[in-house]
């Protein structure tokens, strides 16, 4: 699960993008699409407290869903 508060928390610090990738083992170009819908977002550091990680995710990506295109099996 990507740490979108740690994320933030590191670049209000200053530390570059690689940076934060390396420490959080995920990919640069995960860190710079966060770090992209956030300021589309208006989201920055400090996080309100009751913030969580899944309510962050919603409002960065929006919420999920999943498409089911695929017909069923008849098991009968």
């Amino acid at each position: 699960m990507t740490k979108y508060r740690e994320i933030l928390r590191l670049d209000s610090l200053g530390i570059s993008s690689r940076n934060i990738a390396v420490s959080l083992e995920c990919f640069r170009n995960t860190i710079r699409k966060i770090l992209h819908r956030t300021k589309g977002e208006g989201v920055g550091w400090p996080l309100p407290e009751d913030m969580t990680e899944r309510i962050l995710e919603q409002a960065l990506f929006g919420k999920r869903t999943f498409y089911q295109d695929r017909k069923m099996p008849d098991f009968e």
